[in-house]
């Protein structure tokens, strides 16, 4: 396919993902694009509402409409978004890095738009997407509603109590671990443990199992190349102690666990004790990735407040249309 091919089929997307937007009264019409070739396609969409013939152009925007339907452009790449910010009518987000999958795409701009007030409880988002890195790879129409039972609504509530830092932080570790999750280590499953926060009793409520790879290194959550070692040593036994500004302090750390009077689930093992445990008896926060299955759960307070399988995000909370 050339890429004339490539732009009419994105073209054809795009129209109708919009004009689906405007049918189901959705609150957000989103497009992720890379270098802006996507933002593009939408304009010529909806500059051509004047024409005559309605089946190859964006619906005029009546007032009376979906009047609330706000346009979001996100994107991956600085450059992209600096130009965005000079567009009207559109409200431009800068991702902050890359995701190889469309759920996580999804899921990570849907917590931007949380933080942007933009979406509530109740609402529609519609969005426009392709296969990350691909150019001209525009090739799915996503419906998304923001559901009592949303795992995005309750993580959004769970992290918004958070000062910005810590927030930020606890993002970035939930998206390595939902990386972990999918992409296994060399192909195979794995199961880690991060915990974030309360580092100095965290410290003292546990033991070194190996020689710590992180110590006299400067090592922060948000640098790829820290990304990367964390992703190489998560099949190490042991957790990766996280502190509240996102340095990386440890890892093969074993979290001791005794006397704890924990409610869990049947089927959990000693891996998500660890975690509630560690998160009961301190302020941290805790994150595992379960090596049978690869949900992704957060424990607070000994208790799991949130639970993702990243292998079904799309079946949960996402309708793929196209």
């Amino acid at each position: 396919m050339d890429i004339g091919e490539f732009m009419d089929w994105a073209d054809s997307i795009i129209r109708h993902g919009y004009n689906l937007a405007r049918e189901v009264n959705a609150t957000i019409f989103m497009i992720f694009t890379e270098t802006g070739g996507t933002y593009e396609a939408l304009k010529r969409c909806l500059e051509s509402t004047n024409s005559k013939s309605n089946d190859h152009n964006c619906k005029e925007d009546n007032s009376d409409k979906n009047p609330k339907l706000k346009i979001v452009v996100t994107t991956p790449n600085e450059k992209t978004y600096n130009n965005l910010k000079n567009e009207k009518k559109i409200i431009p987000i800068l991702m902050g890095y890359r995701n190889k999958y469309k759920s996580t795409m999804i899921k990570q701009a849907i917590i931007k738009l949380f933080e942007h007030n933009l979406i509530k409880k109740g609402d529609i988002i519609v969005a426009i997407l392709g296969t990350p890195r691909v150019l001209g790879g525009t090739d799915t129409i996503s419906l998304i509603e923001i559901s009592n039972s949303s795992f995005l609504l309750k993580f959004y509530q769970f992290i918004n109590s958070m000062d910005r830092i810590k927030r930020l932080v606890i993002n970035e570790v939930l998206d390595i671990a939902l990386e972990i999750s999918m992409e296994g280590r060399e192909g195979k499953p794995v199961g880690t443990i991060f915990v974030v926060g309360d580092s100095e009793k965290v410290l003292k409520m546990s033991d070194q199992l190996i020689l710590n790879p992180f110590k006299g290194y400067n090592a922060v959550i948000f640098d790829k190349k820290v990304r990367g070692t964390i992703k190489e040593l998560s099949s190490v036994d042991g957790a990766f102690i996280i502190g509240e500004k996102g340095e990386v302090i440890s890892a093969g750390r074993y979290l001791d666990t005794s006397g704890g009077n924990l409610k869990l689930p049947l089927g959990l093992g000693a891996r998500h004790y660890a975690a509630a445990a560690i998160s009961k008896y301190t302020n941290a926060i805790a994150i595992t990735v379960s090596e049978s299955g690869g949900i992704v759960r957060i424990f607070k307070n000994g208790e799991i407040i949130v639970e993702i399988n990243p292998n079904k995000l799309d079946r949960e909370n996402i309708v793929p249309c196209v």
